[in-house]
């Protein structure tokens, strides 16, 4: 059994009992859910999905727009009655832009209007009042700064064309001022009263003086919105809306959110939103090991202190509680995260509401893909139980029908298995009406007569309209449609027509800011039960706050003194009006309470369940217990993926949400009574959609390019790779490609083969500034490997058509085609390890040396006893072409070693100050090694294993050294500006500072080092800091160069045996993409081929031709990825999920096959894979890999063909 089904985690780390863990889903005190907000603006004053985009400080301005007589000019004249106004003067002097502008707006009615009173609407008489200026999607609404005066909202379809900028320069106006002409506006909140909107419907011309910076950027945008708010007639949000707002609310991460420099992030920047109830907050996410942060995109432009845009909120990882699958909208995307008591959050903007997101006990996160919540998922901490998993329902399941769950509980607990959630009103929890008796005096809870009949919907309790209800099913036959109900038992207006006292601008918000008719609101218990009883249109069920004993009864009563109205009957609606039998609003809760946990409605309660979450919600078994409803409750998320166009599917969400959503089934047979046995098989498989519903069968795998076919390298002529350098040496260079030509007909056509290395290179870098975890492996770099010189191709390179879905081979079904055996695993740092190398010296498996850093600043050196394996098969074809996933529960599956069994034995250690980000590791060509180290304090050090020392030190860069590569000399390199008389190596760093450069190196026996105080080469082209860094050799003499920027760029250079520097490639950054986490260059067939990945989970691949990269072909693998190694044919990619993903590669580096995808057994809770080494034993049977993880684990492993 998972460690999280005994509940959450307690303050010691020990699971709690699953009741303490649904006391995190208990309501919270609706009063706590109004918006405590610093200011008195909030998207609930806009239209119901109106979403806020940016705001500034402005004085404001406005007058009636009274006219005398005909316009003959657009612009207002001389003739109108306004005091501040000079509008044709401006015109006539303020140049052709603002006449244009201007020239847009139209006369409004010709109709005089009767003298105003100065006082009757303070909006239309304002002078230099100081307030905020809010920019949304569908109005522009002015903030004063004095609570006293109304909120302003001008929707921009009643205004007379968008607004206009006049020039510094114009008469009668101050510098950077903006003019609009609005038909009708909206006055809320004076005095900072909540009631109903007040509707002005008088012509008004407002002035708007911006405070801090020009308002030319604004005019633009609020012409782009008012455009299409005209041409949509008003529509709240259409798809062209959201298309358009997108990029004004997709801003990147910004890094002073960072509480400690040293943070680990684990994901990319994931564009996300936080949900409440009808609101929409729009950011970006990032998790790091230890915070998650949310940085809101809507805030201001500028302050007088600082800019307040990219202030973050943030939480602790450790004060997660649990976790849910939640849904956004009709999209399986969402994300509830329940905190622990005395929970808080910190940060956030001051000039919006986003304070007030995250004061609740959970928080609702909406991603814009499925893959991203169950990354962050993952990614939370493992013991944090998730409440929609089926092995959590069978456990509540389990102990309610032990009678260890009180009802209450066990309902809540289904609510939200079932995907409902307190911050979604359409998906608000329900719960049944369980009293039928609202007139006695008396409550008698012995009687079953004063209980509804739980077996049968609400819709089916009074026969009589049962039977129209059956009557119109069968009429409507013959028109295709078939349902009992047109409404449902939950929708938003039902629940806020329980909960307005208390969420009273929630339904404003929802009625367009009115309050409902006094006769239609909630105003007697009496009333509306009989109203759910005989009204045709009124099915609706409970929430949870009529059972909520010790909670708040403020929704009952109304506290905050609103203007309901009065009914026809003339009665005042005020607090609302309890049976006879209830002494107080606490005391209707608490003996509704009693009620529910009662042995006759426990008994009944089964049945309830079936109806709602169970075999009678749906289809031909909802038909026969007369609980079948609209069509449009039952639409999912495969219904949404099977829609055509995206204006279909935001129809459909839109009714929806509006109409009404089924929850989930949860029980696929009917459920037991407590004396009845309980058996598992009830419980749905599908439940907790930890499988894709909306792409059934695919996983996170995507070809994102056609495969490239590159021509045969039989056709390459190697001196086409790269443009010819400057002559150092001709006849040197002459005889040194004849030899390697030569060499190459006997020389293994395996470039990764341990006999030809004598650097490794490992490097991982924890991204400073950007809001990526990068984490990055580097290869072993060597000298070019085959050269094969030939006639020159006819054509380099040539593109075919992707193959079909159904051509791919699918390999899903079959068994794994490879068998892991574990040597070890150990927690061997108290940080992330940033690099592992594995060396097998002299090709001895026997003793193995494992060189490992880490971010504690250590440097570890083991080693590694490896036995013989018989169970090892020798692999000639190296991986095969599959797709494989591993995590490190699904290897500690397979039986960790014991302590005592430990293949692993401390052989040295270092420690630094500093962090260390990169290594890689050398041989002294006798029995010595080198580890030369990359840290925070920008320094190289070289450490000498069997000195037990540092040999030698350097320093590199003006910051962090995140990436290393070395180049080892071969006996075809020749004397040059790159190889001095005595280099034995090449070094190449990058850092932070966003440079590279080239060093040279002269690691001799006895572990001596030397390394020349001034680069060879330094490199500046890198458009932002150095994210990883990987370099080969060319037959030519120079060098090639590749390092991956943190924006998502990457560059390529050319260093010339004489020191002359060329770019050959520049990848530009894409706006989200992330960094570029891994590069990694590669010799095959006589080309050099370079893989990049990035942190979106993209991998690309290049190949260098003619002086130029040519891009083949790219996959996604749907998880960020740290860390990548080429070996034999196959990408081994470690990912931030904790899995170990392995990518065919076809000649020529191209992307193919459908990957098989390795079901592992829990990817929650598994530290993401930092850095992977690949060796081999002598004779090539064994594959020895290591893994450093997050957590500062590493983990040794065995891989081979399965028999």
């Amino acid at each position: 059994m998972p460690s999280w089904l005994s509940g959450g985690i307690s303050s010691d780390n020990r699971p709690k009992p699953v009741k303490d863990v649904i006391k995190y889903m208990y309501p919270k005190s609706t009063t706590d859910r109004v918006d405590d907000h610093r200011t008195r603006f909030s998207t609930l004053l806009l239209e119901h999905g109106e979403k806020a985009l940016q705001d500034w400080a402005v004085l404001a301005y406005s007058s009636p727009w009274e006219v005398a007589g005909s316009v003959d000019s657009s612009c207002p004249q001389k003739s109108d009655k306004i005091q501040w106004a000079q509008s044709k003067q401006s015109s006539s002097k303020g140049g052709s832009s603002s006449t244009s502008r201007a020239s847009r707006l139209t006369s409004p009615s010709k109709k005089p209007h009767r003298p105003l009173d100065k006082d009757q609407f303070p909006s239309m008489r304002m002078t230099k009042i100081e307030g905020r200026l809010h920019l949304c999607s569908r109005s522009l609404v002015f903030e004063p700064t004095e609570n006293s005066r109304g909120i302003v909202r001008c929707p921009f379809h009643r205004m007379e064309g968008s607004p206009v900028e006049y020039p510094a320069d114009a008469p009668g106006f101050e510098g950077m001022c903006v003019e609009l002409f609005s038909r009708r506006h909206f006055v809320m909140k004076a005095n900072n009263v909540v009631g109903p909107f007040e509707h002005v419907s008088l012509p008004t011309r407002f002035r708007f003086s911006f405070l801090h910076s020009p308002p030319s950027a604004f005019c633009d945008l609020c012409d782009r919105l008012f455009n299409l708010a005209m041409a949509t007639k008003g529509h709240t949000t259409t798809p062209e809306l959201d298309a358009m707002i997108k990029p004004m609310l997709d801003r990147p991460f910004h890094p002073d959110n960072f509480v400690d420099v040293r943070e680990q992030p684990l994901t990319t920047h994931l564009p996300c939103q936080i949900l409440t109830p009808l609101q929409t907050h729009v950011g970006t996410l990032v998790l790091t090991s230890e915070r998650i942060y949310f940085q809101p995109a809507a805030g201001v432009l500028e302050d007088d202190d600082s800019s307040t845009t990219t202030r973050a909120i943030r939480w602790m990882q450790r004060d997660v509680a649990a976790t849910a699958r939640r849904y956004n909208g009709l999209r399986d995307s969402a994300l509830e995260i329940y905190w622990k008591e005395g929970s808080s959050f910190l940060g956030g903007s001051s000039s919006s509401n986003s304070s007030s997101v995250s004061s609740n006990t959970s928080t609702l996160l909406a991603f814009q893909g499925r893959h991203d919540r169950e990354q962050v998922l993952r990614l939370l901490p493992s013991l944090a139980p998730c409440v929609t998993d089926r092995e959590f329902v069978l456990q509540v399941a389990k102990e309610w029908h032990q009678g260890n769950l009180s009802n209450y509980d066990y309902l809540l607990a289904l609510n939200s298995a079932a995907g409902r959630s307190f911050h979604d009103l359409s998906r608000y929890p329900v719960f049944p009406w369980v009293i039928a008796d609202y007139e006695s005096s008396k409550l008698n809870l012995d009687d079953e007569k004063t209980y509804r009949d739980l077996t049968k919907p609400v819709g089916a309790l009074n026969e009589e309209r049962l039977k129209y209800f059956q009557t119109r099913l069968e009429g409507m036959k013959d028109m295709g449609e078939t349902f009992l109900y047109g409404t449902h038992y939950s929708a938003p207006g039902y629940v806020l027509y329980y909960l307005v006292r208390s969420m009273p601008e929630h339904m404003l918000c929802l009625q367009n800011g009115k309050f409902d008719s006094p006769d239609r609101m909630f105003h007697s218990i009496q009333n509306c039960y009989k109203c759910v009883l005989s009204n045709h249109a009124d099915v609706k069920e409970l929430i949870p706050e009529f059972y909520s004993a010790g909670q708040d009864f403020d929704f009952l009563i109304n506290a905050r003194g609103l203007s309901l109205g009065a009914t026809q009957n003339g009665d005042r609606v005020d607090d609302v009006k309890l049976p006879p039998w209830a002494r107080s609003g606490r005391d209707f809760i608490k003996k509704n309470r009693k009620a529910l946990e009662s042995p006759i409605c426990t008994k009944m309660l089964p049945r309830w369940i079936d109806l709602i979450f169970g075999s009678k919600s749906r289809g031909d078994a909802a038909l026969e217990a007369a609980n079948l409803f609209h069509q449009m409750a039952y639409l999912g998320p495969r219904d949404l993926a099977d829609m055509q166009t995206e204006q279909e599917r935001y129809t459909a969400e839109l009714q929806a949400t509006e109409f009404g959503i089924v929850p989930d089934q949860l029980f696929v047979a009917d459920h037991p009574t407590r004396d009845v046995a309980f058996e598992e098989g009830i419980v749905s498989e599908a439940v907790g959609r930890a499988s894709s519903k909306e792409e059934p069968g695919r996983e996170a795998w995507e070809l994102l390019d056609s495969p490239i076919a590159v021509i045969p390298q039989s056709k390459i002529e190697v001196k086409n790779t790269l443009p010819e350098p400057t002559p150092f040496n001709a006849k040197v260079k002459s005889e040194k490609v004849s030899q390697a030509k030569a060499a190459s007909s006997t020389t293994s056509s395996s470039f990764l083969s341990q006999s030809m290395h004598t650097a490794t290179v490992v490097q991982k870098l924890p991204l400073r500034g950007t809001g990526e975890g990068i984490e990055t492996e580097l290869l072993p770099s060597g000298s070019f490997g085959e050269m094969n010189k030939s006639k020159a191709p006819t054509e380099t390179v040539a593109r075919t058509p992707s193959p079909k879905v159904e051509e791919l081979t699918n390999s899903s079904t079959k068994s794994a085609e490879w068998d892991m055996k574990v040597v070890e695993r150990q927690r061997i740092h108290s940080d992330a390890v940033s690099g592992c190398v594995l060396w097998l010296p002299d090709g001895s498996a026997e003793k193995s040396l494992l060189v490992t850093t880490s971010l504690d600043g250590g440097l570890s050196v083991h080693k590694v006893t490896l036995g013989e394996s018989s169970a090892l098969e020798q692999d000639k074809g190296g991986f095969s072409s599959t797709f494989a996933k591993f995590s490190y529960s699904t290897i500690m599956s397979r039986g960790p070693l014991a302590p005592t069994q430990s293949k692993l034995t401390e052989y040295r250690t270092h420690s630094s100050r500093d962090p260390l980000a990169s290594l890689v590791l050398a041989s002294d060509g006798s029995d010595g090694h080198v580890a030369f180290a990359g840290g925070h304090d920008d320094v190289v050090l070289a450490y000498g294993i069997s000195s037990a020392c540092a040999v030698a030190s350097i320093y590199s860069h003006r910051d962090a050294v995140t990436g290393l590569d070395l180049i080892t000399r071969t006996p075809f390199d020749s004397e040059s500006v790159l190889w001095p008389e005595k280099a034995t190596h090449i070094m190449v760093s990058g850092s932070w500072d966003a440079t590279v450069k080239v060093w040279s190196a002269t690691v001799a026996a006895g572990e001596t080092v030397t390394i020349q105080r001034e680069p060879l080469a330094e490199l500046f082209d890198a458009d932002s800091g150095i994210v990883c860094t990987s370099s080969i050799s060319v037959p030519t003499g120079g060098i090639v160069i590749a390092a991956g920027c943190a924006d998502g760029s990457f560059c390529v250079w050319e260093v010339h045996s004489d020191g002359v520097q060329v770019v050959l490639h520049n990848e530009a950054a894409k706006r989200g993409s992330g960094p570029c986490s891994v590069v990694q260059w590669i010799a095959e067939g006589g080309n050099l081929h370079l893989f990049a990945a990035f942190s979106t989970g993209k991998v690309a691949s290049y190949t260098l031709m003619d002086g130029k990269l040519h891009r083949v072909g790219a996959v996604s693998v749907g998880v960020a990825i740290l860390s990548m190694k080429y070996s034999n044919g196959v990408l081994l990619v470690g990912c931030s999920d904790g899995g170990l993903r392995l990518i065919p590669v076809r000649p020529g580096s191209s992307f193919g096959k459908k990957p098989t995808l390795w079901a592992a057994v829990n990817h929650k809770g598994s530290p993401g894979i930092s850095c992977i080494s690949v060796t081999y034993t002598a004779d090539g049977t064994r594959k020895i890999c290591c893994t450093g993880g997050e957590d500062g684990s590493i983990l040794v492993f065995e891989l081979t063909r399965a028999s």
